[in-house]
């Protein structure tokens, strides 16, 4: 109850932001909403391994404050008993309330632009338990801190990403802090570049990584929990007007991981939904 108190008064101060009006499923990037904006998406995040299967879905919510300041909240549940590491790429360990701003912001020609992101979040243990050896550990919260930067313009985009998460100690017990990164390539053909009542796609191609810590357990680090894991795939973002569906999937390249704790991950592939609400405040930018 201590916990869901924090994340309430996180909430009360905030409306919440997740997903990027042309951004990717897997990777970080630098779109924030615009003031007045009210976003909101579902998305589904799979991933496959050798010992299992999990399914996690999640809505969140953002509001623009400011044409550069965008506050988030992020609601997951996971279904399955996969035993696979910890992931930020789509965060299961906890209910999530935070902050975006674009820090840099630069017009270069028109319709290019240079900018940069950074972000920092609450991470609040939900109601669900956990599978695995992380079902062992005594939950508390974290701290998650992001930073993207990129080039967008009308038909090309380049995002270069990290993030870190750290989470508290527990009665001895902690979950893995988590080091993730990304670079995203982004491509929206000509022929498949339309105006604001038709549909309008973009593709991307998504490069990223993870290096969990060890898993600690009463007051002792359980042995190679530690793991580390890359992925590339493609995805394929599709707007119309105020809708945005993304769908994309992604195969290791490189996989460090205890086939005794948690098996071969296989495959990941994520669905999202995104709904935005315009505001008679929004500025251009």
């Amino acid at each position: 109850m201590k916990h869901l108190a924090i994340l309430a008064g996180v909430l009360m101060l905030s409306a919440p932001a997740w997903a990027s009006d042309h951004g990717p499923v897997f990777g970080y990037a630098t779109p924030v909403n615009s003031q007045g904006e009210v976003s909101c998406d579902t998305g589904l995040f799979g991933r496959n391994g050798s010992r299992g299967t999990q399914l996690s879905t999640g809505t969140a919510c953002g509001y623009g404050l400011t044409p550069h300041l965008t506050f988030t909240a992020f609601v997951p549940a996971t279904f399955g008993s996969g035993s696979l590491p910890e992931s930020r790429i789509f965060p299961t360990g906890g209910w999530t309330a935070g902050a975006s701003w674009r820090f840099f912001h630069s017009v270069t020609q028109v319709g290019k632009r240079l900018e940069a992101t950074g972000s920092l979040a609450l991470v609040v243990p939900g109601p669900q338990a956990d599978t695995g050896i992380l079902g062992s550990v005594n939950r508390a919260p974290g701290i998650a801190g992001t930073l993207a930067a990129g080039f967008a313009s009308r038909s090309q985009y380049l995002w270069l990403g990290g993030g870190y998460t750290g989470f508290f100690e527990k009665g001895g017990s902690r979950r893995p802090n988590t080091i993730s990164w990304s670079t995203v390539y982004g491509f929206r053909p000509a022929k498949l570049r339309r105006g604001y009542d038709q549909w309008d796609y973009r593709g991307l191609v998504e490069f990223t990584g993870e290096h969990t810590g060890g898993v600690r357990v009463q007051n002792a680090a359980v042995p190679d929990s530690s793991s580390t894991s890359i992925w590339l795939g493609p995805s394929v973002l599709a707007i119309f007007k105020n809708v945005a569906i993304e769908g994309g999937v992604q195969a290791p390249l490189y996989r460090n991981v205890s086939t005794t704790l948690y098996g071969h991950e296989n495959v990941r592939f994520a669905l999202n939904f995104s709904y935005l609400r315009f505001s008679s405040q929004t500025t251009k930018h």
